[in-house]
């Protein structure tokens, strides 16, 4: 008849196990698995561990623990005792409640010794898993910004790619703790939290971008940090020959037909700006691309810079006022819904008007 050592050995080599694989699993030391195997039961902490650890290997071998548990209960107690301590010197016991008590410190020192050696079999696991873990950098994410406003969270090392006309510059989210450092191929700048900075990110001496910390989570290492290109430099020249439609008041009011804003030799981008002073909802298209909606409030505003139009729904028009250059619009009353396309136009005379169309 097999022995409780060979059956688990059997059953542990039958399908292919190594006695480190085995131990990974059953979070039991390779030393004890191998001395279960061999029936060094005198080599373990205690009968009441054994029979735990031969229960445990035999579910994890599928095998049914009962018998062999029953098996090891049924060898003689001295096979399986603990091996008796040397001593240096006999000790003579008197009173029977000493042995007793010798017997209850030896076992608490057994056990304390297979604990440390499972927590460094577990610890030299879990170094080697943490290896590669440590060894991972950061990989930094690289926007592009090609709207006049942008306005997101970043980490250290983010990379924002500014588009000034045909090139771009980057500016650089270097480090971040209760201010945030920004690099540009120009330098350094240091930004405190709610304060904005102008910054020259190609050169030339002209202010590009506003910048402007608004929230920063130092032990995160996160910030939200927005720029605001609408100071974008080199700025245009003004527009030359540019006359402005005369009304008797500073406001163009327009309702249906064709109104002109202004007049120039030549189409330039123009900066389109809306204030809402109550609830709104807009629609918005420039030069073609996908149309944009949004449900203002009071105190929301819009900035978009134009090539060649935009067109423009509202619903609740005398909430939205419009700003093109120094001309102030009205596309309606409170409660007009609306539609108008905000563009420029060739003239006889070969010159270019911006003007308001209806498209209703």
């Amino acid at each position: 008849m097999d022995s409780v050592g060979a059956i688990l050995k059997k059953a542990r080599e039958d399908q292919g196990l190594s006695l480190n694989q085995v131990s990974s699993a059953t979070h039991i030391l390779p030393c004890y698995i191998q001395a279960l195997e061999e029936n060094r039961f005198q080599d373990l902490p205690g009968e009441t561990y054994c029979a735990g650890f031969i229960g445990s290997l035999a579910r994890y071998y599928k095998l049914d623990s009962r018998p062999l548990v029953s098996m090891f209960r049924g060898i003689p107690k001295e096979e399986r005792e603990e091996p008796k301590p040397e001593r240096k010197a006999p000790v003579i016991m008197t009173e029977k409640r000493h042995f007793a008590k010798l017997i209850r410190i030896l076992v608490v020192l057994a056990v304390l010794v297979a604990a440390v050696c499972f927590i460094f079999a577990g610890g030299k696991r879990g170094d080697s898993s943490a290896v590669p873990k440590a060894q991972e950098e950061h990989q930094p994410n690289v926007f592009v910004m090609d709207e006049v406003l942008f306005e997101r969270s970043f980490a250290e090392n983010d990379i924002v790619q500014v588009r000034l006309g045909s090139i771009s510059s980057d500016i650089v989210c270097k480090s971040i703790g209760n201010s945030v450092v920004l690099g540009t191929s120009q330098g350094n700048v240091t930004l405190a939290q709610s304060q904005e900075l102008v910054l020259d990110l190609d050169g030339d001496s002209s202010n590009d971008v506003k910048v402007s910390l608004k929230d920063v989570f130092p032990q995160e290492r996160t910030a939200v940090i927005r720029i605001d290109r609408t100071i974008e430099a080199p700025v245009p020249p003004p527009l030359p020959t540019v006359t402005i439609t005369p009304k008797a008041e500073s406001t163009i009011m327009h309702d249906k037909g064709t109104v002109p804003i202004l007049v120039s030799p030549e189409k330039r981008n123009f900066i389109f700006e809306i204030d809402f002073s109550g609830p709104c909802y807009f629609r918005y298209q420039p030069d073609g691309a996908e149309s944009v909606e949004k449900y203002c409030r009071s105190g929301d505003q819009v900035h978009l810079e134009v090539t060649e139009e935009i067109k423009v729904w509202l619903s609740n028009a005398g909430n939205a006022r419009i700003r093109i250059g120094d001309a102030e619009i009205m596309l309606g009353n409170l409660g007009d819904v609306t539609s108008e396309r905000i563009g420029w136009e060739a003239t006889a005379d070969k010159t270019y008007t911006l003007s308001i169309v209806s498209m209703h």
